[in-house]
């Protein structure tokens, strides 16, 4: 399963966002570590913040924050909440003839199931468990 670039940008913004725990963070800090554009950064955060997981701040001194502990944040429930709820194939478009007899769509269900529930092992905080101090160095060196 291939995640959607939206999705990818905001377990980035998580990550950057984790391993600088209480710190108000600019979007244009956390671009410039990745290397991407602040612009498409912005609209992931926006999506971060109304799904409650990032709270942001306006003004000279704004940015994001995490809103709950790295510890409270489920990847799967992240991955759940940017990918929305979506078939791996759509066999109805456009129509594919086979689809009576043929069980493609179930088992790519099933794949996904499974994927999302090796995911729901873990948390933020279990993505960066041990590392944190070299997640720091490597995003201010990037």
């Amino acid at each position: 399963m291939q995640l959607k670039r939206y999705t990818d940008y905001a377990l980035r913004i998580l990550l950057y966002l984790g391993a600088h725990p209480g710190e108000v963070v600019s979007v244009s800090r956390i671009a410039s570590a990745y290397g991407v554009s602040r612009h498409h950064l912005l609209k992931v955060a926006n999506g971060l913040v109304t799904s409650g997981l990032v709270t942001s701040f306006r003004g000279s001194g704004g940015g994001l924050r995490l809103a709950v502990s790295a510890e409270a944040i489920n990847v799967a429930e992240v991955v759940r909440s940017m990918e929305g709820e979506r078939a791996v194939i759509d066999c109805s478009q456009p129509p594919c003839p086979i689809v009576p007899a043929c069980h493609l769509q179930q088992v790519l269900l099933e794949a996904q199931q499974d994927f999302l529930a090796r995911l729901a092992q873990y948390t933020l905080a279990d993505l960066m468990r041990g590392k944190r101090r070299q997640l720091v160095s490597l995003l201010a060196n990037s």
